[in-house]
């Protein structure tokens, strides 16, 4: 079997979100089980045009950054077409309905396509968008401009021979969105789950894992470490905007129990949530982000204002009101999150763990091309 993944990024060459993180451990473990497995992506810099990558084959197709929004998004889908040809894939997997879906349609309208909604956007989380980011603030040219994408999009869907979602509660938004005949499906996304025992700070720690962007208004985490001087924080990451993203650090590099990583690796990232006693994330909207189930996995509670599939105000403590103090007291007031961060971990091993999510990926891809 020949898998193409339709994606974005591939978690490589400076671009780390969480589509990519979930595209290359989907291709790292498909090919390790003998599955033939590709991705098309856009070009990055210092990527040449065909890569190998644990195991699997990345093309990349010519991005034209630096060129105007819709030229640019004409120019590359077209420069990507002869990419999906070439890899002659038996399934083409979208991560998220987009116009690289169409694209891939376009390029082989005789083989079996898949998508999966990660992170579909219906005008409210556009709206929530906007309130942090005035590029895409609601006028008419942008209704317009989301008006005719849903269209084109709800196309494709149409043309899918399989819809998932990977939270529960994206399906309905879906459906809505794109005028679907029935919710789709729940596929999970994978996380590894560490294999030792988790050993927390002894002393109380917090750490923040997420793009510096506007949208995930990494400032209200960093303005904590002010609050709660006898508490370590940690913010893990970095923004796309290297002018905004340097004076974050300035403003902010001072602060004694504060620390700011960067971009750091999986090992790395894996020992500060170990030994976090919670991942607060402060993001203005989300869906169902990687990073929650990173945290629990490592059986760190989450706080959060947002609560997918009700993640968590399970298993951490749900923000009200961008009130994120609250959660840090919570977190100091008693032992309740170190209860919620094992229930957590529980979680993700029953619905998120990398090999019982893989096989489903697996099996998905037989039923759609008539053996399973």
């Amino acid at each position: 079997m020949r898998v193409c993944f339709v994606s974005p990024e591939a978690f490589a060459w400076g671009v780390h979100g969480g589509f990519g993180y979930v595209t290359r451990t989907l291709a790292r473990e498909l090919a390790g089980r003998g599955v033939d497995v590709s991705v098309v992506t856009p070009r990055r810099k210092g990527q040449r045009e065909v890569e190998e990558l644990d195991g699997f084959t990345v093309y990349g197709y010519p991005s034209h950054a630096g060129e105007g929004h819709i030229l640019r998004a004409i120019r590359s889908r077209l420069d990507s077409l002869p990419y999906y040809k070439m890899v002659d894939a038996d399934v083409y997997h979208s991560q998220e309905a987009s116009y690289n879906t169409v694209a891939a349609q376009h390029a082989a309208p005789r083989k079996a396509h898949v998508i999966t909604f990660q992170d579909p956007y219906d005008v409210e989380e556009w709206r929530r968008i906007g309130l942090v980011e005035s590029t895409y603030a609601m006028n008419p040219v942008f209704g317009a401009r989301l008006w005719l994408e849903r269209r084109v999009l709800a196309h494709a869907c149409r043309g899918a021979d399989a819809l998932y979602t990977q939270a529960h509660f994206l399906a309905p938004r879906a459906n809505r969105l794109y005028w679907l005949k029935e919710d789709p499906a729940f596929l999970p996304n994978p996380v590894y789950i560490p294999r030792r025992t988790m050993r927390k700070s002894p002393t109380p720690m917090v750490c923040f894992l997420a793009r510096w962007d506007p949208q995930k208004r990494v400032e209200l985490f960093l303005e904590l470490a002010r609050r709660f001087p006898d508490v370590g924080f940690v913010a893990i990451g970095q923004g796309h905007n290297s002018a905004r993203d340097a004076g974050l650090r300035r403003l902010y590099g001072r602060i004694p129990n504060l620390r700011l990583t960067g971009f750091i690796d999986e090992e790395e990232k894996s020992r500060v949530l170990e030994a976090s006693w919670a991942l607060v994330n402060t993001s203005v909207r989300e869906a169902l982000p990687v990073s929650f189930l990173e945290a629990l996995a490592h059986e760190t509670p989450i706080i959060s204002g947002e609560d997918p599939d009700s993640i968590t105000s399970t298993f951490g403590y749900r923000v009200e009101g961008d009130d994120y103090s609250s959660g840090v007291a919570w977190l100091l007031a008693s032992e309740e999150w170190r209860v919620r961060g094992r229930n957590g971990r529980r979680y993700v091993e029953a619905t998120h763990e990398v090999g019982g999510v893989v096989q489903m990926h697996i099996d998905a891809y037989w039923r759609v091309l008539g053996e399973g």
